[in-house]
């Protein structure tokens, strides 16, 4: 009888630890906030929107600038205009730029949005930008 109690009491602890190692991977708690999925595309004026993100964005190349190892692409607006969102394309990531990106192209970039200078902006190279059009009418200035 003595061995039968002792038996019974190893089950119990066995099941208690069993419980316990399985409880221990889920969580007790549902996360404060869910994560949100940004939509795959937006236009260039919704960039502001999204930042921390990873989006594609579209819109009119309205100006673009060349500081002689980077250049900038100013979409929507122009360079003064805070409501313009930029691609920055770096010096060690401007292998391959089209020699027909210029004003008035539509074009897709895809990257995470981060604000410079109060300014939304994607830091892309040119496997991440596509023309999308060649003759859009761009933006005027508000």
């Amino acid at each position: 009888m003595r061995i039968s109690i002792v038996f019974v009491v190893l089950m119990v602890l066995l099941v208690c630890f069993a419980g316990a190692i399985r409880g221990a991977d889920s969580p007790t708690t549902m996360p404060a906030t869910m994560p949100t999925t940004a939509p795959s595309n937006i236009t260039w004026d919704q960039a502001k929107n999204f930042v921390g993100q990873t989006v594609t964005v579209t819109g009119p190349v309205v100006g673009t600038h060349d500081f002689g190892d980077a250049a900038v692409l100013n979409v929507g607006y122009d360079f003064p205009n805070p409501d313009r969102f930029t691609v920055f394309i770096p010096a060690e990531k401007r292998t391959g730029m089209p020699k027909d990106l210029d004003n008035g192209k539509t074009i897709r970039v895809s990257g995470a949005i981060k604000m410079y200078r109060n300014v939304p902006e994607i830091e892309a190279d040119f496997d991440h930008i596509s023309i999308e059009q060649a003759s859009t009418r761009p933006a005027t200035q508000p």
